[in-house]
């Protein structure tokens, strides 16, 4: 008869424990960039922002082809004459909206505590402060026809 002898495992838990350790070391640099991202991520996505970009985009979209632009209800609004068509973008209540020819509205922005707009020169700017306290600003380039 034979016996089995078992196997030397003298420092293998210290081995063991190292390469764990090493393991654990390269690891958690990647961890913390992946919510680093993660935070830029969410705030990139954020609802307010990207409601904010496209009415920005839409407002400079009427402002390209207008013919005149002036300021209404004492800075609450702005109204675009665009090939004999009259719109006007203003702040009512908790919302920006348009109106064509002072009949119905579009809502363009909503959730908002308060919103400016101020024409100097050719420059309109417009300062939105909203509901949840993020403020955006924007200004354009008004150039006549």
């Amino acid at each position: 008869m034979h016996r089995i002898k078992k196997p030397d495992e003298k420092g293998f838990a210290f081995l063991n424990s190292l390469f764990e350790l090493m393991l654990m070391m390269i690891f958690l640099p990647l961890i913390v960039l992946f919510f680093s991202f993660m935070l830029t991520f969410a705030k990139e996505t954020n609802p307010k922002l990207l409601e904010w970009q496209l009415f920005s985009v839409d407002l400079q979209a009427y402002l390209a082809g207008s013919d005149s632009v002036q300021i209404i209800n004492n800075g609450g609004g702005v109204r675009i004459l665009q090939q004999s068509v009259e719109y006007d973008i203003e702040s009512f209540e908790y919302y920006v909206r348009k109106q064509k020819f002072r009949q119905g509205h579009e809502i363009m922005l909503t959730n908002l505590k308060k919103c400016r707009f101020e024409l100097v020169g050719t420059k309109l700017s417009v300062r939105a402060e909203f509901t949840n306290g993020i403020v955006e600003e924007a200004e354009y380039v008004v150039t006549p026809p």
